[in-house]
């Protein structure tokens, strides 16, 4: 299985955000690559939730709902996110 857990969890103390598994006929169509394959999955759904998250506050600052003001960059997603 390949997991996404928060960083400040220890490992097995929280239920992981994510987790992919992989049977073992779909370990053998990829020749068990399934670790690699499962991290990069779980990066591009991290990228897509970056980007609509990015969209959304700037429909937001441009309808007028938010300003530059309102937004609080430390709640803004990381325009780049490095998995391990």
């Amino acid at each position: 299985d390949v997991v996404l857990r928060r960083v400040d969890s220890a490992e097995g103390s929280s239920e992981p955000f994510v987790r992919i598994h992989f049977s073992e006929e779909a370990k053998g169509l990829i020749n068990g690559q399934s670790a690699q394959l499962g991290r990069l999955m779980i990066s591009m759904g991290l990228q897509a939730v970056a980007k609509a998250h990015a969209e959304a506050l700037k429909e937001a600052i441009e309808s007028g709902e938010l300003t530059d003001v309102d937004v609080d960059p430390e709640q803004s997603p990381p325009p780049n996110t490095k998995l391990h």
